[in-house]
């Protein structure tokens, strides 16, 4: 069987448990109603699904995924917009109260930006430019693991742009006016694919716990 036709067969499997049964899920959710009220901002890697990590179903989450699971910096001028207007679009119309970042190990993307720094060049390609947002934070890993090899690089560096991450969305206007009223809390949580336990950071200690 072809990758592709599983999919097609996956499908047919969904159809027929939640749309074609008269209770499924889908009746509910074609309309416009109540939404999750929880975002994920998630890595593209096909192994850190949030839905399956989680066991979520349809409509229990939102999620942006990108290459490394970034948030860049908020700039009305950024060339980063497509991130940032998802973002803005779940805190601002559909009052998400909860926004995770979850980063992984073995993060192929986090790895990219690593190795350009040791080749050390300038970012060019899409990729580049994108990962460019994190490459202070992989200079500092290599400055302070300069003994280490590159897979520890890239999962130190993962833990680091995770913080990174969190720290640039407090900066977004319409999420520090909800962080002061108290309506909306940030998480980050990191999940371990060595051992498949998930971590979460906790911002006064600046270190990760086990979460389960």
């Amino acid at each position: 069987m072809s990758d592709i036709q599983a999919l097609i067969d996956g499908f047919k499997a969904f159809h027929q448990e939640y749309v074609e049964d008269k209770d499924g899920v889908y009746k509910g959710l074609a309309q416009y109603g109540p939404h999750s009220k929880i975002l994920m901002i998630a890595s593209c890697d096909s192994r850190v699904d949030p839905a399956i990590i989680t066991n979520s179903s349809a409509g229990d989450l939102m999620v942006i995924r990108n290459i490394g699971n970034l948030v860049p910096p908020y700039m009305v001028d950024s060339a980063f917009q497509e991130t940032q207007a998802a973002i803005e679009f779940a805190v601002c119309y559909l009052h998400v109260e909860h926004i995770i970042v979850m980063g992984h190990s073995r993060c192929a993307g986090i790895r990219s930006v690593l190795t350009r720094v040791v080749d050390d060049s300038d970012p060019v390609s899409p990729l580049e430019k994108w990962t460019s947002i994190i490459e202070p934070t992989a200079r500092e890993v290599m400055a302070d693991m300069p003994d280490s090899d590159l897979d520890e690089q890239a999962c130190a560096c993962s833990r680091r742009a995770l913080a990174v991450s969190l720290k640039n969305l407090e900066e977004y206007p319409w999420i520090k006016e909800h962080l002061d009223k108290q309506q909306i809390e940030l998480h980050g949580w990191y999940f371990n694919l060595s051992d498949g336990m998930l971590e979460r950071y906790n911002e006064e200690e600046k270190k990760f716990e086990l979460l389960y």
